[in-house]
């Protein structure tokens, strides 16, 4: 099994230029934050709370790895720029409602 872990880390390494153990290391602290986020967004929807943050956040640490390679590597599918523009678009929607919402409740 460690030899296939390694064989398939490596791979990932050559295949889109980065460092195999750095890439290893994210994708494996991202595994407990992405099920925490995951939690998040479960109560979240049982509460009928607000789902972006808990959704972005799941989001976020489910592509962590890929985050990674697109930020250090390079020969990223095309799906990877989309979910990525998706994300930032879903932020700054969000960040941008929050702040509007703040500034009307202030205003006398």
């Amino acid at each position: 099994m460690w030899e296939a872990l390694t064989t398939w880390l490596q791979g990932v390494g050559e295949q889109y230029g980065v460092d195999p153990v750095v890439y290893g290391v994210i994708y494996v602290a991202a595994a407990p934050l992405f099920f925490g986020s995951l939690a998040w967004l479960v109560r979240s929807i049982r509460r009928r709370d607000p789902l972006a943050l808990p959704l972005v956040s799941t989001a976020v640490f489910f592509s962590a790895p890929t985050l990674y390679v697109f930020i250090a590597g390079r020969n990223l599918p095309a799906w990877v720029y989309a979910l990525l523009v998706a994300l930032a678009v879903i932020g700054i929607v969000v960040t941008a409602r929050k702040v509007r919402a703040k500034v009307q409740r202030a205003a006398p």
